[in-house]
């Protein structure tokens, strides 16, 4: 691998927008107040009337570099054209929730693994107030894009002499890879992913739609939910019908990178992508050698590409946790726990095989995941479990609890009634 990325995406690393990284190269802002100048004939002068702070635009110019400055192109393409506003990380700026309402790329004449950038954003809230210093989530998808280019060196290092053999090893290759887009192919049509497209829609569409950290389109309808859901479909079934076609390793991991990141764009509700996702984590096949040499080829395209499928995944499942929003420091650790499970067993794998590269680049993605989830875990009340003699309403409990109605929302989703009047006499709850 090129250090170039891999000192661009550790050392110069400075900003990043719902979790997809780049470099600044510079940054501006405009500020004010909104001003309504009011003018009348045959007199002197105007009346300027205050009309209360104007929005707050920031422009900022940057690149992104490396082999793989195409795919971090395209990845803040799909940021900058999903719905609602992101979560925008800033050196100077901080942390704000965002609108990009102009993203522009250039390739410089002349100059090859790079790509200019140049966004404008209005900010919608100030999350922190204060300066990032350590840019957590963008750390992980920078960690997840060098996971994921190393999956794709790896295996050509390790698949392509056993490709070569012949057309059965470059079948069991592509038979691997297809087996594992067919988990895509259910998940994109999962009642999850329905749930999470419906939770786009502006209104009350009840507790099974409410998704994690899912902004909210009020221009959206019933017909272009189902149109962009339907566009997000065929896009993934287009990149599984790739999987069987590739006769390289090139081609198969280019195949395979496109699956899992299609499916994470595809799916609004960070919640639904780790759901989705986890299913091709999990892949596995029996790849069982014969005495015959053919079959130790077949035996090592099977278990290659089967790693490197998992890798892939696991990279992708790493940049939805970086968007996820956790309510509890036990829902936080959980995924921690998990996450930090996951990611041991592919790089103790990796380690097995003799990839030294890719057991590095897993284990820098596991401390950057686990490092976001513990940060997040501290921050957050504690889950505890609430006794009462009899069934109460949940607008109820909310005002005895939290002192606040509009609580009974977060109680609904956690105890699941059957009916929000007569709340369980034992749920869990969030200590504050």
């Amino acid at each position: 691998m090129s250090g170039a990325l891999l000192n661009t995406a550790l050392e110069y690393l400075q900003c990043s927008f719902r979790g997809v990284p780049f470099v600044v190269l510079g940054s501006g802002g405009e500020n004010g107040r909104k001003q309504a100048i009011h003018r009348y004939a045959y007199r002197d002068g105007v009346w300027v009337e205050d009309m209360g702070k104007r929005e707050r635009i920031y422009h900022i110019r940057g690149f992104v570099s490396g082999p793989t400055a195409a795919i971090q192109r395209d990845q803040l393409v799909n940021a900058t054209e999903t719905a609602g506003p992101g979560l925008l990380i800033h050196p100077t700026i901080g942390a704000i929730r965002a609108a990009c309402v102009n993203f522009s790329w250039a390739e410089p004449d002349g100059i090859t693994g790079r790509i200019d950038v140049t966004f404008d954003f209005i900010e919608q809230k100030d999350l922190l107030g204060t300066v990032v210093k350590l840019a957590l989530d963008a750390a992980v998808a920078a960690a997840g894009v060098v996971v994921q280019e190393l999956a794709g060196t790896s295996y050509s290092s390790t698949a392509t002499s056993a490709l070569a053999a012949g057309e059965p090893a470059v079948a069991a290759a592509q038979a691997v890879a297809t087996t594992w887009g067919d988990l895509a192919y259910s998940a994109i049509r999962s009642p999850r992913v329905m749930a999470s497209a419906i939770a786009t829609l502006p209104g009350n569409n009840g507790r099974y739609a409410a998704g994690n950290s899912g902004s909210v389109d009020e221009t959206s309808t019933v017909s272009s939910v189902l149109i962009a859901l339907s566009a997000a479909r065929a896009g993934v079934d287009a990149a599984i019908t790739d999987l069987g076609t590739g006769t390289s390793t090139s081609a198969i991991a280019d195949a395979v990178l496109q699956v899992p990141e299609l499916l994470r764009t595809a799916v609004v509700d960070p919640g639904a992508q780790i759901a989705v996702l986890l299913p091709l984590v999990a892949f596995s096949v029996d790849s069982s050698s014969t005495l015959a040499p053919i079959g130790a080829d077949i035996s090592t395209a099977q278990s290659a590409t089967a790693a490197m499928c998992r890798q892939m995944a696991l990279a992708s499942l790493s940049m939805a946790c970086a968007d996820w929003q956790p309510t509890s420091s036990q829902e936080a650790e959980a995924l921690r726990m998990t996450m930090a499970g996951l990611l041991d067993t592919a790089a103790t794998q990796a380690a097995d095989a003799g990839l030294s590269d890719i057991w590095k680049a897993l284990r820098d993605l596991r401390f950057q995941v686990t490092a976001d989830l513990a940060a997040r875990a501290s921050q957050l009340p504690a889950q505890i479990t609430i006794q009462r003699n009899a069934p109460l309403p949940a607008l109820l409990l909310g005002q005895q609890l939290y002192a606040d109605g509009s609580r009974a929302d977060d109680l609904i989703r956690r105890a699941d009634p059957i009916h929000p009047a007569f709340m369980p006499v034992s749920f869990e709850a969030l200590s504050s």
